[in-house]
């Protein structure tokens, strides 16, 4: 029989062991490739993050955390240098022992600058996956950008999000042949089924970090104006973050303490029930890639107040599964809230359009960009 080629992906976007919850799209698709490939993961963890929860840290030959030394806030544009030392000194041996076939990272800068000098030194093919702000964010700065394009220059092929960040790694000069336009699958039987109501309540449900480029304070000041008219209904955050504290400080002056909810994070396990049995998800971001949450909303039939930004409007059909606003106002939001709260929706409709968002699809595709190229 013969044996499966090793393949190694590097990227920060992946669980830790303090941090289940993180980026479990990640993890998902990932899994998919153990189909052809023998997978390992490197995950490069920031130092300070590193020596604070070193004792949870278990290291396997599949799975392996390492350490990140970079000079915060200083010299950003020699991270990736910083990184590419960094992975080398502590798993040079594990991945020269892999014998890797592949090398792929799973985020513009500096992962996929490191990884491509990585893969020079070991000889492996190599790929790299972009996922939103790493390419709207990050590349904004000229030398980052001219690192990532340095970098898709050695690349045989490049997994994009969304269509919207494809056109974005257009204007850095990034080679549009090696682009490959590949959207997150979704698991429709997890997020497609019946479940109980978490609480009795009607709510609006976020999910995701309390960070104020997500527009969660948008999202609290857009529910406190319509909150006189709608006395039935609840807030409800998933997630943690900086700005749950100024959340709670307003909540508290409006009088509106008792309907608003803090879950801290949730396990992917349980959101479907969240999910699945809420008013409608809210995501007023500032920037996104295609966020999985928005897939797995429609997944389960509920609609979505979201952005105009990013990949959304690729993803979201306003005629069946929600309503898209310009982001960074609490006006948008209190209309948004209110267009989708006063109509009906047709929750079979919705997850019909959700339906072409499959991890299998998602597989099958990922496989076809992998093989690019082999000889």
């Amino acid at each position: 029989m013969k044996s499966k080629p090793a393949m190694v992906i590097i990227t920060n976007l992946y669980p830790l062991p303090w941090e289940p919850n993180r980026a479990k799209f990640n993890h998902q698709q990932f899994e998919l490739l153990k189909s052809e490939y023998q997978l390992s993961l490197l995950v490069p963890v920031a130092f300070p993050e590193w020596f604070k929860h070193r004792k949870q840290i278990t290291q396997s030959e599949e799975l392996r955390y390492a350490p990140y030394f970079y000079t915060p806030k200083v010299g950003r544009r020699f991270y990736s240098v910083m990184m590419f030392l960094s992975l080398l000194l502590h798993s040079g041996l594990w991945l020269k022992r892999k014998q890797v076939k592949i090398l792929m990272a799973s985020w513009a800068f500096p992962e996929a600058v490191a990884t491509s000098w990585i893969a020079k030194l070991f000889k492996a093919r190599f790929f790299f996956k972009v996922h939103g702000s790493d390419i709207n964010q990050l590349a904004k700065d000229p030398a980052r950008a001219k690192q990532i394009k340095n970098a898709s220059q050695s690349a045989l092929g490049i997994l994009s999000v969304s269509k919207a960040l494809a056109k974005e790694m257009q204007r850095l000069g990034i080679e549009q042949s090696k682009v490959s336009v590949i959207y997150n699958g979704v698991n429709h039987q997890k997020f497609g089924g019946e479940s109980d109501k978490p609480i009795a309540q009607d709510y609006i449900l976020y999910v995701g970090n309390l960070k104020p480029d997500k527009g969660v304070v948008e999202l609290y000041e857009g529910f406190a104006k319509i909150a006189t008219k709608q006395p039935a209904l609840n807030l409800v955050y998933a997630g943690t973050g900086a700005k749950r504290a100024i959340i709670e400080q307003q909540a508290q002056a409006d009088g509106l303490t008792e309907r608003v909810t803090f879950l801290g994070s949730v396990a992917h396990a349980d959101l479907p029930a969240w999910i699945g049995n809420a008013e409608l998800l809210a995501l007023p971001s500032y920037a996104e890639g295609v966020p999985n949450v928005v897939l797995e909303a429609m997944a389960a039939g509920t609609p979505v107040l979201a952005t105009e930004v990013g990949g959304i409007p690729e993803v979201m059909d306003t005629r069946c599964c929600g309503v898209l606003i310009p982001p960074k106002s609490s006006t948008a939001v209190a209309e948004g809230l209110e267009l989708i709260l006063d109509k009906q929706w047709d929750k079979q409709a919705i997850k019909l359009h959700a339906s072409q968002f499959s991890w299998s699809l998602n597989q099958q595709q990922f496989l076809a960009m992998l093989k690019n190229g082999e000889v």
